[in-house]
Protein backbone atom coordinates (compact mmCIF):
# COMPACT_ATOMS: atom_id res chain seq x y z
CA UNK A 1 0.00 0.00 0.00
CA UNK A 2 1.30 3.39 -0.72
CA UNK A 3 1.67 5.73 1.69
CA UNK A 4 1.24 9.24 2.25
CA UNK A 5 3.12 11.42 4.27
CA UNK A 6 0.97 12.96 7.45
CA UNK A 7 3.17 12.65 10.40
CA UNK A 8 2.46 15.92 12.31
CA UNK A 9 -1.13 16.59 10.86
CA UNK A 10 -4.40 16.36 12.48
CA UNK A 11 -7.41 14.58 10.66
CA UNK A 12 -11.16 14.70 12.01
CA UNK A 13 -13.26 12.30 10.09
CA UNK A 14 -16.94 12.46 10.21
CA UNK A 15 -18.73 9.30 10.09
CA UNK A 16 -15.33 7.98 11.33
CA UNK A 17 -16.37 4.90 13.61
CA UNK A 18 -17.47 2.52 10.63
CA UNK A 19 -17.65 1.95 6.94
CA UNK A 20 -16.01 4.14 4.34
CA UNK A 21 -15.04 6.39 7.20
CA UNK A 22 -13.24 4.05 9.47
CA UNK A 23 -11.16 2.55 6.55
CA UNK A 24 -9.92 6.24 5.85
CA UNK A 25 -9.23 6.65 9.38
CA UNK A 26 -7.18 3.36 9.18
CA UNK A 27 -4.83 4.52 6.02
CA UNK A 28 -4.75 7.62 7.71
CA UNK A 29 -3.56 6.19 10.37
CA UNK A 30 -0.96 3.95 8.76
CA UNK A 31 0.39 7.38 7.11
CA UNK A 32 1.10 8.49 10.56
CA UNK A 33 -1.70 11.12 11.08
CA UNK A 34 -3.03 12.32 14.52
CA UNK A 35 -7.09 10.75 14.58
CA UNK A 36 -10.63 12.93 15.76
CA UNK A 37 -13.36 10.49 14.76
CA UNK A 38 -16.52 11.89 14.79
CA UNK A 39 -19.99 10.14 14.82
CA UNK A 40 -23.38 9.84 16.60
CA UNK A 41 -22.61 6.43 17.08
CA UNK A 42 -21.19 5.82 20.66
CA UNK A 43 -20.62 2.33 20.67
CA UNK A 44 -19.26 2.47 17.13
CA UNK A 45 -16.93 5.13 18.70
CA UNK A 46 -15.37 3.09 21.71
CA UNK A 47 -14.95 -0.24 19.25
CA UNK A 48 -13.36 2.09 16.83
CA UNK A 49 -10.70 3.62 19.19
CA UNK A 50 -10.12 -0.15 20.52
CA UNK A 51 -9.53 -1.19 17.00
CA UNK A 52 -7.29 1.65 15.84
CA UNK A 53 -5.96 2.56 19.56
CA UNK A 54 -6.33 5.00 22.17
CA UNK A 55 -4.58 8.22 20.88
CA UNK A 56 -6.99 8.23 18.75
CA UNK A 57 -9.48 10.58 20.01
CA UNK A 58 -12.84 10.72 19.66
CA UNK A 59 -16.25 12.80 19.64
CA UNK A 60 -19.85 12.01 19.65
CA UNK A 61 -21.34 14.61 17.28
CA UNK A 62 -24.61 15.16 15.09
CA UNK A 63 -23.50 16.71 12.09
CA UNK A 64 -26.77 17.82 11.17
CA UNK A 65 -27.03 19.90 14.57
CA UNK A 66 -25.29 22.62 14.17
CA UNK A 67 -24.32 23.58 17.25
CA UNK A 68 -23.52 19.95 18.44
CA UNK A 69 -20.67 20.51 15.56
CA UNK A 70 -19.59 23.37 16.67
CA UNK A 71 -19.16 21.84 20.36
CA UNK A 72 -17.14 18.81 18.28
CA UNK A 73 -14.85 21.45 16.18
CA UNK A 74 -14.13 22.86 19.68
CA UNK A 75 -13.09 19.83 21.87
CA UNK A 76 -11.38 18.61 18.66
CA UNK A 77 -8.66 21.26 18.18
CA UNK A 78 -8.11 20.87 21.86
CA UNK A 79 -6.77 17.20 21.07
CA UNK A 80 -4.38 19.67 17.92
CA UNK A 81 -5.40 22.35 14.89
CA UNK A 82 -7.03 20.10 12.75
CA UNK A 83 -4.75 20.43 9.43
CA UNK A 84 -7.69 17.75 7.30
CA UNK A 85 -11.11 17.10 7.67
CA UNK A 86 -12.91 14.66 5.79
CA UNK A 87 -16.44 14.31 5.65
CA UNK A 88 -17.49 10.82 5.48
CA UNK A 89 -20.68 11.28 7.39
CA UNK A 90 -23.99 10.31 5.73
CA UNK A 91 -26.33 12.68 5.65
CA UNK A 92 -28.80 14.43 3.02
CA UNK A 93 -29.44 17.71 1.83
CA UNK A 94 -29.91 19.96 -1.08
CA UNK A 95 -28.01 20.05 -3.99
CA UNK A 96 -26.24 23.30 -3.96
CA UNK A 97 -22.98 24.95 -3.56
CA UNK A 98 -21.55 24.81 -0.67
CA UNK A 99 -21.15 28.31 -0.24
CA UNK A 100 -24.77 28.07 -0.40
CA UNK A 101 -25.79 25.39 2.00
CA UNK A 102 -28.21 26.47 5.15
CA UNK A 103 -27.08 25.85 8.08
CA UNK A 104 -29.81 24.74 9.55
Amino acid sequence: MNQLDLKTRHAVITGGAAGIGLAIAQRMLASGARLTLWDRDDAALKQAQALLGKDVHTVRVNVADHADVARAAAASELHAPVDILVNSAGITGPNVPLADYPVD
